[in-house]
């Protein structure tokens, strides 16, 4: 989407100047709890930044995430994620027990639209030895019409008890990947088949399904403590603003990453530990650490090379998509059926930026994206 090399520097240097002022006010306030513990503390960095963070959301946001976990037992949050996304795109999923899978603890199910069936499924969600060890989706058949129906497999390490919320909010996402693959799945032709967009529109669809991770309308219809008790919606409100709590000094860690990988990707340097340390001290809010080579340990730079920006791309994408969507409805039909048919189910026939001009009825823009920042 992005369309030429260049502008991957002026997307970066964007999104710094978008997010310095979120940025700035939040490394205060670490700051200033630093110095509740160390008061001559001139300065907070990484070894500091994340305990910090989280004592902050804990003090003075009012947010344990252990308290939160109650609500989120693993069983009522695959029958919710399955329920929110067949609400919300018009989907049937049918559990298919004797379905051939590779572990007892694989779930299979076929995917319906409209009483036709589209693909299958399968959720592979709990930890065990010899697995892959992140949260991603895999094709196993890509969908070609009137040949070959879609599946794939979601494959996560989440717990077998009590989830943590952010753990919920990564199955949306992962699962985000998976219903675009299915519905995406019909197709004439194999390379325009499931998630075949442009690398940097990929996780759009993905971060955009997050935000039904965090509604506390939706959350409520599944996220219930051991008696039955579903999840207060103040509550929620708080997780959102704990959650919201250091996006801009965030973004500009991102835009330091994506900076390094563009850079490193252009140009030649003698000294390549320099460079990321000067690279840091212009986009991060927070100093680099003495004797260390963040680039050595940077594995994006295999595969991803100049394209870490992609992360940041995709997301100002998806807040403009849910733009379109009613806050106070999130399942309006209307609204979920032209994202679903203009966009998903569109895998890679269009260009990116065509399919979302054709959903919100406009070219793309940084509005809605650095309204949220602002917030």
């Amino acid at each position: 989407m992005i369309g030429d090399g260049a502008a991957i520097a002026d997307f970066v240097d964007r999104i710094t100047e978008l997010s310095g002022q979120s940025a700035l006010r939040d490394r205060q306030v670490l700051l200033d709890r630093l110095r509740q513990d160390r008061p001559d503390a001139a300065d907070i960095d990484a070894a500091d930044l994340l305990y910090y963070a989280e004592l902050v959301r804990k003090e003075q946001l009012a947010v344990d995430a252990q308290q939160v976990r109650r609500y989120f037992p693993v069983d009522r949050v695959r029958q919710g994620l399955l329920d929110v996304t067949g609400r919300l795109f018009g989907l049937e999923w049918a559990a298919v027990p004797d379905a051939p899978v590779w572990h007892e603890e694989v779930a299979a199910y076929d995917v319906a639209l409209e009483g036709e069936r589209i693909g299958r499924i399968y959720l592979d969600l709990h930890p065990r030895e010899g697995k892959y060890k992140h949260a991603a989706q895999f094709d196993l058949v890509r969908g070609v019409a009137g040949t070959q129906l879609a599946e794939g497999a979601l494959a996560c390490n989440v717990g077998r008890g009590l989830l943590e919320h952010d753990e919920v909010v990564t199955l949306f996402h992962e699962f985000g990947h998976l219903v675009h693959h299915v519905l995406a799945g019909r197709q004439e032709w194999l390379r325009f088949s499931g998630v075949a967009t442009e690398w940097d529109f990929v996780e759009a669809p993905s971060q955009l399904l997050e935000e039904w991770a965090w509604d506390p309308a939706v959350l409520a219809t599944f996220a219930r403590d051991e008696s039955g008790a579903s999840i207060p919606a103040e509550l929620v409100r708080r997780m959102r603003a704990a959650d919201d709590f250091g996006k801009g000094y965030q973004a500009r860690t991102q835009m330091f990453y994506a900076a390094l990988s563009h850079d490193l990707h252009v140009r030649e340097h003698p000294d390549l530990t320099a460079r990321a340390v000067q690279l840091q001290s212009r986009y991060s809010v927070f100093p680099p650490l003495p004797d260390t080579h963040m680039h050595t340990a940077f594995g994006h730079l295999d595969g991803y090379s100049s394209g870490y920006y992609t992360y940041m791309w995709s997301l100002v994408i998806a807040k403009d998509l849910f733009s379109a969507f009613d806050p106070g409805d999130l399942f309006d039909p209307e609204v979920a059926g032209a994202y679903r048919d203009r966009v998903l189910a569109q895998g890679g026939r269009r260009d990116a930026a065509d399919l979302v001009d054709d959903f919100l009825g406009r070219p793309y823009t940084f509005e809605s994206y650095a309204a949220w920042l602002a917030q």
